[in-house]
């Protein structure tokens, strides 16, 4: 089974603040299972998913630049 990932988890790997994870939640930008109370946890291989496809866009972007 895949490691399960708190907000902060994310916010670490992520080098963002906990309230930009729950917003990439909330616009559907990374998938979140909710706990009887409340609280979401990330799936480790979704984080992963959101990190590459992160730096392929920021990759296109430099390449657009250059």
């Amino acid at each position: 089974m895949d490691r399960l990932l708190t907000c902060a988890d994310v916010a670490k790997l992520l080098n963002v603040v906990p309230d930009t994870v729950r917003d990439l939640e909330r616009h559907g930008r990374i998938k979140a299972i909710r706990t009887p109370g409340g609280m979401r946890l990330f799936r480790e291989d979704e984080v992963q998913r959101f990190v590459e496809a992160r730096k392929a866009r920021r990759a296109l972007t430099e390449g657009a630049h250059s």
